[in-house]
Formats: C-alpha cells, structure tokens, sequence
C-alpha cells in the first residue's frame, strides 16, 4: 500500500528515471541466459570434445620440458631398482679410492719437537642404559639433578667427584664432559649409570660407551701470522680480527677444528682419539711454521 502511493505521489519524472535502470537490469539477465545459452550449445557440438582434448595436448606439449632437460632424468638413484638409467654400473675398489677425500694440508715433512705435545682438558663421552628413564624419578633420587621440563627435557647431573657433567635423556641415552683421564670418564659413566639403577631402574645395562670428541690444546712455539695464513688457505680459515681476535681453521680430513691465536696458542677440537689429534697437530704445525 505504502509503495503503490509513493509511486503516485512521486512526480512523473522520476518515473520515467527509473525505467532505464529496470530496463538495464532485465538486459543483463538476458544476457547471462545468452551466455548460458551458447556455451550448452558449444558443448553440445559434435566434435567439441576432441577438439578441447587436442588444445588441451597441445598446451601440455607446450609445457613440457626439452630433450635435454634435466627434468626428464628419473627421480630414483642410479642403479635402484626404480631408475630407468640403462647400463649404470657402481664404481669399483680402484675408482672409489681416486674419489675418497685428500687431506686438506700436505703430508708433514718431519716430526713434531718433543715439547709440543696435545694435551687433552676436555673429553665427551656417550653411552646407553638400554631402557626409558623416568626423570621425576631421577631427579629426585639423585642430589645434584637439575629439571625443568619447561625449559630442557633432560635432567643435568653433575657429580663432584670425580667432576663432569652428564646430561640424561628419557631413552637412555646420556651424554658426559669433563676435565679428565680417559679411565677416570669410564668409571664416572659407571658410577652415574649405577646411581640412575638406585633410582628405581634395576632394567639398566651399562652399554655402547664411546668417546664422541677430545678438545685438546697445545703450544707451537713461535707466533702465527694469522692474516697470512687466512689469505693462503682461503678455503678453510675464517680470520675476522674485528670480531675475533684468533682464527678458526676447519679441515675434511682429518675432521676437525683448528683454533689458533697469533701467540701460537692452539686448540683442536672434533677428534675421538689421541693418535688422530696427534697427526692433525702434525700436519698443522708444518703449515703455521
């Protein structure tokens, strides 16, 4: 009711305004059902599919990588089962030796004077219990544990006698360090395994003791030019003297971390036996010189 006498009270020009745009509208209509209609009748062309399927080929061939390309090399590795590469055979004894790894510094021309020796201040050990651990349990049997499962989810033990520092985790595994003798850290893992078994694991088996890394240190004797040293052996010294007063030299083989200082202070760190840090000291000191 309310419509019908607005529209006979609005004047007549208003009137005429708004037949355009119901006249737009109703034409836009019909032209989405023109649109509607002429895709129906495309789709219902005889032939329509085919020719959709071969542009469909032909957009793919397109796309598709060259003869060449590396992309049409097989996922799978040579010589599994799933790789297409025909007459792939693996190297053999002889071969495999020409690609091993060269040691990075030459071959020592004498031997080490008698007062360099490496000496060892550090070892870190590793070993297994053959169980899960409860830590609440360790923790509170064992005076000097420290827990927070918030923080670590490992309990830090230190014992003071003899002194290292052993971080246990819930598989079993435990990890040691400290200042001592290569008997000395065995019996400090023993003594820590049996004191784990007193906490109510009587299941623990003392198993797969191992020494991961001795950080040893030593004196050359004579200062390093450590700038010389960088711009010889680019590829494995990193010497930033605004940042760090010595300089950190990494080899491949052996394995391991060189720190040096311009006094002829020396550290060598990521070996597991004293024959190895004995050798690399070797070849190092030739090459500081």
């Amino acid at each position: 009711g309310g419509g019908s006498s607005s529209s006979s009270s609005a004047p007549p020009g208003q009137e005429v305004a708004l037949q355009p745009r119901w006249g737009q509208a109703f034409q836009a209509d019909q032209g989405d059902d023109s649109i509607d209609d002429l895709m129906r009748l495309i789709e219902d062309t005889p032939g329509a599919d085919d020719a959709r399927d071969k542009d469909v080929d032909e957009l793919l061939g397109a796309l598709a990588p060259a003869a060449g390309s590396p992309l049409r090399l097989p996922s799978a590795a040579p010589g599994s089962p799933g790789s297409s590469i025909k007459g792939w055979t693996p190297l053999d004894d002889d071969k495999q030796d020409q690609y091993q790894l060269v040691p990075d510094l030459p071959e020592p021309s004498d031997q080490l004077p008698p007062e360099v020796v490496p000496v060892p201040f550090i070892i870190m050990s590793r070993f297994t219990l053959k169980c899960e651990l409860d830590l609440k349990k360790i923790a509170f049997g064992i005076r000097h544990a420290e827990y927070n499962p918030r923080k670590h989810g490992s309990i830090t033990v230190r014992l003071f006698d003899p002194k290292v520092t052993a971080l246990v985790r819930t598989s079993g595994v435990i990890t040691m360090s400290g200042q001592l003798s290569f008997d000395e850290m065995k019996r400090s893992a023993k003594k820590l395994a049996r004191l784990v078994q007193k906490c109510g694991h009587q299941e623990v088996q003392f198993s797969g003791y191992q020494i991961t890394s001795i950080l040893c240190k030593a004196d050359l004797g004579f200062p390093v030019r450590l700038d010389q040293l960088a711009s010889r052996f680019r590829k494995n010294a990193l010497y930033e003297p605004e940042l760090c007063c010595s300089c950190i030299f990494r080899t491949r083989k052996p394995k391991c971390t060189y720190l040096v200082t311009a006094g002829g202070k020396i550290s060598i760190s990521g070996l597991r036996s004293m024959e190895e840090v004995t050798e690399a000291l070797t070849r190092a000191y030739f090459v500081f010189r």
